[in-house]
């Protein structure tokens, strides 16, 4: 920006959310988990771009698509008993997804926005009580990053839950999740089955 390049910047299209703890806060990043907002993203970008003296090309295209897939996600997070419409992340990840369809974020085993944090054994403790409290049966873990931590909190609080693996930081290289719309329909599945049929 200081060398006059055109940004465009996502997060002045919405406002905020929050990830909090007791000893911790900050704005949450991981907008894209509601396609809503990518909605709002994506048309700030076109008027960016075309202020900007370029002619974007398929938009209205693509945010139909986003439209598509809000509407998929809602018919199939309808489908999760509301009393079953609890997370727990690996990481604070899914607050936007929450807040616009209507789940509980319990907690995260690392207690912050990055994955570079580390949890300390209280930490883990205070979160298998309260897994254990809301009754979750399954800790959705992002497929990029190791799933030891939660497979240690399952092991040793005896809590009997089952880890389930999501695209969330980044895409695949190919299969469901090597595109957003197919990681956010394959996410959706994946949330949805954890959360009816976990054990």
């Amino acid at each position: 920006a200081e060398d006059g390049v055109p940004v465009s910047t996502a997060g002045d299209a919405f406002d905020p959310l929050e990830w909090t703890t007791e000893d911790d806060s900050g704005p949450d990043p991981h907008f894209w988990t509601d396609p809503a907002r990518m909605v709002d993203v994506v048309e700030a970008l076109d008027q960016d771009l075309r202020d900007a003296g370029i002619e974007p090309a398929g938009t209205d295209a693509y945010l139909d698509e986003l439209r598509d897939l809000d509407d998929t996600m809602t018919t199939a997070f309808r489908t999760v008993p509301e009393e079953r419409r609890a997370l727990v992340t690996n990481h604070h990840v899914f607050g936007y997804l929450a807040d616009h369809y209507g789940f509980r974020v319990v907690g995260a085993v690392i207690p912050s926005g990055t994955t570079l944090a580390s949890p300390s054994a209280a930490d883990l403790r205070d979160l298998a009580d309260a897994i254990d409290e809301a009754g979750v049966r399954t800790i959705f873990a992002d497929a990029s990053q190791p799933a030891r931590l939660a497979e240690v909190l399952a092991e040793e609080v005896d809590l009997h839950v089952e880890i389930r693996p999501l695209a969330t930081e980044s895409l695949t290289a190919d299969g469901d999740a090597s595109t957003y719309l197919g990681m956010m329909r394959s996410n959706t599945e994946a949330i949805v089955d954890g959360l009816s049929t976990g054990k």
